[in-house]
């Protein structure tokens, strides 16, 4: 047969929904008669050339009730001189039909072959052969449709386009959309001019709208009219683009996310919370709020402008009848009208002429401030929620100056269940004090750069403040045993937006959760069905969330207790196992003696970091520096680092760009390892072979050789498997309990059962 030269993937649409992942990558082979023109090297730390690259790649998935209809119109452009024939292949989900006469290039409509599972397989194991490249493992027992294109003249482009439909499922008013865009390894550039656009229309109103992967925009033409983008101008395809979107007829939905791929080991929970979307366009709602603006001296030139301005947003964006009270410090502590006042034109534009003449001098008096900001909202005899928005740019100076003090002060003041949200701007602060004043007092903290605009946070942050939907959130569970919830404290829910809470299960089965809460002023008690399964090997990405959630606390408990061997053993085992390598879990990773499995220790060394020296200057990175760190820039980026991972609504993971000091500096060369997720698991390249992240003091059991009979025959009984290996031809997993090497020099060529 002829032999096909892998050189680049195009992407097209997939969608799945429950059971295996179902993907449809699109691939272009260039032809060469009777002989294999270039293999890529094995090592992914080596780039190899391709002779294509994507100028445009537009999307269109149009969801109607669950029927899938799927557009996608790409131009790839020829980078060599001459001409190129090609063979289009790409997977099909299961389900899928693909239009009559589906493939459109350059304006004309090509026949293709379409073929089933069986005939397909074949075609995947040739590639992998011919190339020695396990990529496409991950499709054994899918379809394929595939079609000539020629000619792809050289130095320049050429459009393809092409259609298919799906059948959708529903599970528990859950929906599942995955788009594979995981294609780095065979672009020549970064993917330039990608646009993805989801149109979902369902009978039952739609809640929550989720992407565990990118950062999406989300309008809500009705309750049961969403539409969904993402736009980049160029684009890394390092990971394929997910979606869930759940649906409801409560008033609000709760909605759960497994992954337990072990039955012998804890399993991952997430649960989705929303209100519905009806009735949230009614008008704003009234709250009573403290807005305590810094300043101070050093808030002068373009900070002070900035707080003028995000001062008058929230005071526009109050409606009538709200409550407020505008507080400012320096050296004391001043409020327009020195007390609560109800929001109507007059106190409007005065409080707006009050702002206009705010000038920055003096001290800085925060305990002042804050208690009277407490005092005037503990007065009120509303039912509003009550806030208070706090915004410094350093440390106190005046009143109160300890910390402890301060966070001591508004503990018993705060008798009436106010949040706090508060914003440190630039590095001369008290880090910790303001981590410690929102987390004490059911809030968030954030950081503002000297560079960033203070108003657009603060606008941000207000925006949500004022249309508080559902608020007072608790959570039982009934008939399964949890633990390990993150956030520690469920905070109120907004207008269009949805908490993720994340937990550990260790008792599957049937399960009734109980919510508690306040709905727009009415108690709400509601019980939800779920069940939290034995087994589930999909959704790798809610235990790798949990896991970033749960860095972010113990590095918390690290900052405030001191480390002891047991945060700092954790830490650094999920660390290790989930691929969350930031600045500061690298620095912990620096400590760790462990000679077993991968070896992070010494692929994290400093590049420039002389070996003599090495235990002095590993102290520079220790655990214990997180003890001390209280003000000042470092102290500010572990803030914004662990806020981030506390939160984290995506996996997080380490990347070069990421390798910063907390201050923003270089953080002198640490490199982290190469790793790669595949079939929910983490490996990373490690003396030239790529090593599951769970491996400790095991040797391989079972070594099978690449390419053989034997190493088919395994993809083809165990396609979980197939997944894992397919990161590379040199592999170490371990499965089912037993630790098997894929080896390309050696090992068992014939069938070989586990």
């Amino acid at each position: 047969m002829k032999h096909y030269y892998r050189m680049f993937v195009f992407v097209l649409f997939c969608l799945s929904l429950s059971g295996s992942v179902l993907l449809a990558d699109g691939m272009i082979f260039p032809i060469h008669e009777e002989r294999i023109i270039f293999i890529p090297p094995s090592r992914p730390a080596e780039n190899f050339t391709v002779p294509l690259s994507v100028t445009k790649h537009h999307v269109k998935i149009k969801i109607n009730n669950l029927a899938a209809t799927t557009d996608v119109d790409q131009t790839f452009y020829n980078h060599q001189s001459h001409t190129i024939e090609g063979l289009y292949i790409f997977p099909l989900p299961v389900g899928a039909s693909v239009s009559g006469f589906a493939m459109d290039v350059e304006g004309k409509m090509t026949t293709g072959e379409l073929m089933d599972a069986d005939k397909a397989r074949k075609i995947y194991e040739d590639i992998v052969r011919q190339m020695r490249d396990p990529g496409l493992l991950e499709y054994m027992g899918h379809g394929v449709f595939k079609t000539r294109i020629y000619p792809i003249e050289g130095n320049s482009e050429k459009n393809v386009k092409i259609a298919y439909q799906e059948a959708l499922k529903m599970e528990a008013g859950l929906v599942r959309y995955v788009y594979p865009l995981d294609i780095d390894k065979y672009t020549k550039d970064k993917m330039k001019n990608v646009a993805i656009e989801v149109l979902v229309k369902s009978d039952l109103p739609i809640s929550s709208v989720y992407s565990p992967t990118h950062k999406v925009s989300v309008h809500r033409k009705s309750d049961r009219e969403v539409v969904v983008g993402f736009e980049a101008d160029t684009h890394v395809p390092d990971k394929d683009f997910v979606l869930y979107y759940a649906v409801a007829s409560k008033d609000v939905s709760l909605t759960a996310i497994n992954h337990r791929p072990d039955p012998s080991e804890d399993g991952t929970f997430m649960l989705m919370l929303a209100p519905a979307l009806k009735d949230q366009d009614e008008k704003t709602p009234n709250i009573d709020v403290a807005l305590v603006m810094d300043t101070s001296g050093s808030m002068a030139g373009k900070k002070i402008e900035q707080a003028r301005k995000a001062l008058e947003f929230c005071i526009k964006s109050l409606s009538k009848d709200s409550n407020f009270i505008l507080v400012n410090f320096s050296t004391e502590a001043e409020a327009y009208k020195g007390s609560l006042t109800q929001m109507n034109d007059d106190t409007r534009e005065g409080a707006l002429n009050y702002i206009r003449n705010l000038d920055a001098m003096g001290g800085t008096n925060i305990s002042e401030a804050l208690e009277l900001a407490v005092n005037a909202l503990n007065k009120s005899e509303s039912k509003n929620s009550k806030f208070i928005v706090f915004v410094t740019d350093g440390k106190p100076t005046a009143g109160l100056t300890d910390a402890e003090d301060i966070i001591k002060l508004m503990t018993s003041k705060n008798t009436e269940s106010i949040r706090l949200f508060s914003f440190g701007i630039g590095d001369d602060l008290n880090a910790e004090l303001i981590d410690n004043l929102a987390e004490g007092n059911s809030g968030i903290s954030d950081y503002v750069s000297e560079d960033e605009d203070l108003e657009i946070k603060i606008s941000s942050l207000f925006s949500k403040l004022t249309h508080p939907v559902l608020t007072d959130v608790s959570l039982q569970f009934h008939n399964v045993e949890v633990s390990q919830i993150y956030p520690r404290k469920i905070g109120d829910v907004f207008k269009g937006s949805n908490i993720l809470i994340l937990g550990r299960y260790s008792k599957p089965g049937a399960a009734r959760i109980t919510l508690s809460g306040r709905l727009r002023d009415k108690v709400v008690k509601l019980d939800f069905e779920t069940d939290f399964p034995a087994r589930e090997s999909e959704n790798a990405f809610v235990a790798k969330i949990w896991a970033t959630r749960k860095i972010g606390f113990l590095l918390e408990q690290i900052r405030k207790n001191g480390a002891d061997e047991e945060l700092k053993n954790e830490l650094i085992t999920l660390a290790k196992r989930y691929g969350i390598l930031t600045p500061y879990t690298s620095y912990l990773v620096l400590e760790d003696n462990d000679k077993l499995g991968p070896n992070l220790r010494q692929t994290m060394v400093p590049d420039d970091m002389p070996s003599a020296s090495f235990d002095e200057e590993s102290k520079r990175f220790s655990v214990q520096r997180l003890e001390s760190l209280s003000d000042g820039a470092d102290a500010v980026g572990a803030s914004r680092e662990m806020n981030s991972l506390k939160s984290a609504a995506a996996p997080q993971g380490f990347s070069p760009a990421r390798s910063r000091s907390s201050s923003g500096a270089p953080s002198r060369g640490i490199q982290a390892p190469i790793s790669k997720e595949a079939g929910g698991k983490t490996f990373y390249f490690i003396d030239k072979k790529w090593l599951d992240s769970s491996l400790k003091a095991e040797k391989p059991e079972i070594t099978i050789k690449a390419w053989s009979e034997a190493y088919f025959d395994l993809c083809r009984k165990y396609p979980e498997l197939a997944k894992m290996i397919s990161v590379g031809d040199n592999v170490i997993v371990i499965f089912r309990g037993k630790v098997i090497e894929i080896s390309p020099d050696r090992g068992e060529e014939k069938s070989i059962d586990l």
